[in-house]
């Protein structure tokens, strides 16, 4: 898990894939794709609280279905501990969500 101090920005990655049932009934792997219609985030501290509410993600390289969210400054009286954030992609009326964590840790003076 990746750790970073107060007042850092960290960058959040997410994949986004899209499955479809095979014919026996399992589900695909996914194959990387870009949603349609959008891709955001939400961050939330250790609490709960939602510290950074939907906001659009960027594209990745440039790679199809890899983006990253970076604009987010953790505050300088932020609560140690994992932070978690959630990432939602919409394409018309699928909706696919993700999850990833990072620790936040207080600064030695």
């Amino acid at each position: 898990m990746e750790s970073y101090k107060r007042l850092e920005n960290p960058r959040l990655y997410v994949a986004y894939y899209e499955q479809v049932f095979n014919d026996d009934g399992t589900l695909s792997d996914g194959d990387l794709a870009s949603p349609t219609d959008s891709i955001q985030i939400i961050i939330a501290d250790p609490t709960g609280t939602v510290m950074q509410a939907l906001t659009a993600m960027t594209v990745y390289n440039a790679e199809t279905g890899k983006y990253y969210y970076d604009g987010y400054t953790i505050p300088a009286d932020a609560n140690a501990g994992t932070w978690h954030y959630e990432c939602r992609g919409k394409s018309g009326t699928k909706l696919a969500t993700g999850a990833g964590s990072f620790e936040v840790s207080e600064e030695i003076a």
